[in-house]
């Protein structure tokens, strides 16, 4: 173990680009925990101070938080992809393998720069939530970390979406394909959700109504759904109380999430494993 992380240690510190989307991510996160409170637009000439309407009162600063920063998890996702895809361009992979190294042993590697990008991430956005939830919320010693499964989603959320774009990088060996499959990929998933949701609708379903629906058993749908838009009481918004509802974790999108990191996981070996660098 110590080995391999030695090896993708060696890649990483003198690659420059992974270096900048690596600080850029973790500013744009710091800025986020410093800003975010500041910010109160205006709706119908009223000022909505997300403060004052409970945006960070536990338990609901565990989810909010968690579902904003997982927006700006495409930055890793460059650095994963670019760090695959120059492998193949630098020959440092056929390199590895003439070394000695297995081609087991080379997924690994990559497999845990994902793990620790992961928990490093997920570290930071806890601090945050945390940082934020006692500053300007309401606390007490039963609610402090009531709602914090959400920091478990929020991590289970990264290291799928890291092994996805992890197979992508095997499989295409190109930075601009890779990124641009995953695009691509997102846009068949969104028809195919639209798709489904309309045929449902001439059908006369009640979409609330339905406990099956097959798009939510897509890759990146079933990820979203681990942490979904956060739920509002509109009713509160005149009263001056907070607007923000709690709502438990979903767990059939997490079961989904991980059947899912696992099979790209395997597939980036059998990608490996069969085809010919």
């Amino acid at each position: 173990m110590n080995r391999l992380l030695k090896i993708e240690w060696l890649k990483i510190i003198h690659y420059r680009t992974a270096w900048v989307f690596l600080l850029l991510y973790f500013l744009l996160l710091i800025l986020m925990g410093i800003f975010i409170p500041q910010i109160r637009p205006t709706i119908n000439e009223t000022e909505i101070d997300f403060v004052q309407y409970g945006a960070y009162n536990f338990p609901v600063v565990w989810h909010n938080i968690t579902y904003f920063a997982a927006i700006g998890k495409i930055f890793l996702a460059v650095i994963i992809v670019t760090n695959v895809t120059n492998e193949y361009s630098n020959g440092t992979l056929k390199q590895n393998l003439i070394d000695g190294l297995s081609k087991k042993e080379f997924l690994l590697s990559k497999l845990i720069g994902v793990l620790l990008l992961t928990l490093l991430s997920t570290l930071i956005v806890s601090l945050i939530a945390l940082n934020l939830g006692l500053r300007y919320g309401t606390t007490d010693p039963v609610s402090l970390f009531e709602g914090a499964e959400y920091v478990g989603a929020y991590a289970l959320k990264l290291l799928f979406f890291f092994t996805f774009v992890l197979f992508l990088s095997f499989l295409f060996r190109k930075t601009a394909f890779a990124l641009l499959m995953l695009f691509v990929w997102w846009v068949i998933e969104s028809i195919l959700t639209m798709t489904e949701l309309y045929v449902r609708k001439l059908m006369g379903q009640d979409l609330e109504s339905v406990t099956l629906l097959y798009h939510s058993f897509l890759p990146l749908n079933a990820s979203s759904a681990l942490i979904p838009f956060p739920r509002i009481n509109l009713d509160h918004l005149l009263q001056g109380v907070p607007i923000f509802v709690a709502q438990p974790l979903a767990w059939e999108p997490v079961l989904t999430t991980v059947v899912y990191t696992a099979l790209f996981a395997w597939l980036s070996y059998v990608l490996l494993k069969k085809r010919n660098l």
